[in-house]
């Protein structure tokens, strides 16, 4: 690991969880020099960030997204994890103006430092994979700094891995939910992974449309505004609209298609 990225790590997160983001002068130098680290960003406009969204957009072909999403699952290099929420979250983000500027409730934009804090944002994409992704300004974060990661290939292990995962829906009673699923993952040790990864992976999977529902379709079919977005149950914390799957609703094959370029058949 870089010495900037165990920099990031230990900034936010110990043993006992999240940490308060204290950090020597010399550490916060060193993690900025390996872009890891960030100084405060200036707010950005709602139109200026769609702006930039829609133009980082058109710098990433869907297959690089693809690829490093299936590179992840055997790496567990979980930067490349977060880019596939992001690209398909920004690409179904409609033209639309914000009524307030300090949040836009159908992307859920915002542009004050404490809540677009980038530094926070990175630490989440390589700890977890990302937990934002249903966020305009994570989105256009995580896209821009996918621009600047090396391409990658997926091996016949990242496919495994995933067939493995997929399969398992059909062992889940038909009513079972996300979380559910998230635990026979964790239980089957397909990956090396926890179940936070998993849990932020399979709300991936739901923003993308692999894993969504005729009753939550998935951002490009339906945008969802803020409002919409919340599960049924209190206690479900997963993305829409992976809250609101069951396992009988199984995978959108059309989806998984448009996703990966190549039939589920063929995984």
């Amino acid at each position: 690991m870089d010495e900037g990225r165990k920099i990031l790590m230990a900034v936010y997160w110990d043993s006992k969880g999240w940490r308060n983001g204290e950090i020597l002068p010399e550490d916060y130098e060193l993690a900025k020099q390996q872009r890891y680290m960030f100084d405060p960003v200036e707010p950005i406009s709602h139109d200026e960030t769609l702006s930039r969204i829609r133009t980082v957009l058109t710098q990433i072909p869907p297959k690089e997204v693809a690829n490093a999403f299936l590179y992840s699952l055997s790496t567990r290099e979980l930067a490349y994890r977060s880019a596939l929420g992001s690209y398909y979250y920004a690409l179904a983000i409609p033209e639309h103006t914000s009524d307030t500027d300090y949040h836009c409730t159908l992307c859920d934009w915002y542009p004050f430092g404490r809540y677009n804090d980038y530094n926070v944002f990175n630490f989440e994409r390589h700890k977890w994979g990302g937990i934002r992704h249903d966020r305009a300004d994570y989105a256009l974060f995580d896209l821009e700094q996918f621009l600047l990661l090396p391409k990658v290939q997926p091996t016949e292990e990242d496919l495994r891995i995933f067939r493995s995962v997929l399969d398992l829906i059909s062992e889940l009673p038909p009513t079972k939910k996300a979380g559910a699923y998230q635990q026979l993952i964790t239980k089957r040790k397909i990956m090396k992974s926890n179940k936070n990864e998993i849990s932020v992976m399979l709300g991936i999977l739901g923003v993308c449309g692999i894993l969504s529902s005729a009753d939550a379709p998935c951002y490009r079919d339906h945008f969802a505004d803020v409002f919409d977005r919340a599960p049924i149950e209190h206690t479900n914390d997963y993305l829409y609209p992976v809250n609101r799957w069951n396992a009988s609703d199984g995978v959108n094959e059309a989806r998984f298609q448009e996703v990966f370029d190549f039939p589920l058949a063929e995984l």
